[in-house]
């Protein structure tokens, strides 16, 4: 189930969308065209738009192989026009999905302008543990 909260556009050239999708990885077409079209629509290049789409793929795949039975993946796109903030947010079955060691995360950080992930205490009601990675790419500016 895909459920669109909501899309803001303002005369700054901004706009931030917020979907939620089922934590399973058939769903990851859907946030990898959201994040392209946004990446697009905020004119960064073809490169640039495929750099955020392999970052959002990394985290979004983390979050879901570790996710909680029955439970969601919420993605946020913010782009203003010269950067673009993607957040990915999930609860998992285990504290701590994300090797921050490993190749996956080396790569994360050698394509965006700033990565981090935040791990909450045990969720009772969620039956898990919160994760959210938040990375950014910086648009350049190409003559």
């Amino acid at each position: 189930m895909v459920s669109s909260e909501r899309i803001i556009a303002d005369s700054r050239q901004s706009a931030s969308v917020h979907v939620r999708i089922g934590a399973e990885l058939g769903q990851l077409v859907l946030v990898r065209a959201i994040a392209e079209t946004a990446a697009l629509l905020s004119e960064f290049t073809l490169d640039e738009v495929a750099d955020i789409r392999m970052a959002l793929d990394e985290a979004a795949t983390c979050l879901i192989l570790a996710a909680a039975p029955g439970s969601q993946i919420r993605c946020e796109f913010i782009a203003d026009g010269f950067r673009m903030r993607i957040t990915v947010r999930g609860v998992c079955a285990e504290p701590d999905p994300v090797n921050e060691s490993g190749l996956g995360w080396n790569v994360l950080h050698t394509i965006t302008d700033h990565l981090a992930v935040e791990h909450a205490p045990y969720d009772t009601v969620r039956s898990g543990w919160p994760v959210v990675v938040t990375f950014s790419r910086v648009r350049r500016l190409h003559r």
